[in-house]
């Protein structure tokens, strides 16, 4: 009898938060995705899952889901909610600047580096692909790293991309590229996505400025 008790007990406990979490999801106040991408990293791991939030505030500089509707591929994207209405962004070679202000000391992020053979393979052995690695001659490769990723015992430098990039003209009308970007002040209504992984990233760059009202939630795992 006293067993009963405890076996229905846990099953109605187990009901309860079943019944809880379905009710969070339908509600948005509860959610969770699979990020199939690397836009995010390194906080966001490529084919990981986050969890998502409707209830927090849309706190600048924390990453947040929206809905791209524009030109490229529809639906939601996790990014890093970097510009707000009257803000100035300005990416001077790499380097994000809000309002003259340096703010990507902030942020644990992914850049370009121009590295060479024998750091590839020891990147490799510690987990790399070869499809994280793309060759401009015999010798040297580029790759997305992160700070922690570096290593002074290999030859490494910031690969600056200065081509002309056609996706960003044709949405701003302008010669920037991801790395020379701006500055554009952010008007009302609208607001500026970045990816963390910054040469691996759809973001506002591309897509354009992003309506406030589509902005759908926030992530609470990771921390961020």
């Amino acid at each position: 009898m006293f067993k009963n008790k405890i076996f229905n007990g846990i099953l109605l406990t187990g009901s309860v938060i079943v019944s809880l979490f379905i009710i969070a999801k339908l509600s948005g106040v509860l959610q969770y995705a699979f990020v199939p991408q690397a836009g995010g990293e390194p906080t966001i791991k490529k084919r990981s899952f986050v969890v998502i939030t409707n209830i927090l505030p849309n706190e600048k500089n924390k990453l947040l889901v929206y809905y791209q509707n524009k030109g490229y591929e529809k639906g939601m994207y996790i990014q890093r909610l970097v510009g707000v209405y009257n803000d100035k962004i300005h990416i001077k070679n790499g380097e994000l600047y809000v309002n003259d202000i340096l703010v990507d000391k902030k942020f644990n992020l992914k850049h370009t580096y121009k590295i060479d053979r024998a750091f590839v393979n020891d990147l490799m052995l510690k987990g790399f692909s070869e499809n994280d690695f793309f060759a401009i001659d015999e010798n040297h490769f580029i790759a997305n790293l992160s700070d922690s990723e570096l290593n002074s015992n290999f030859s490494y430098e910031r690969f600056i991309n200065t081509n002309f990039d056609r996706d960003i003209f044709k949405m701003y009308g302008k010669n920037w590229t991801a790395d020379n970007f701006g500055p554009i002040i952010i008007p009302k209504g609208k607001v500026f996505f970045l990816g963390d992984n910054r040469n691996a990233s759809l973001d506002s760059r591309y897509t354009g400025l992003i309506n406030e009202e589509e902005i759908k939630g926030r992530v609470i795992y990771p921390k961020n």
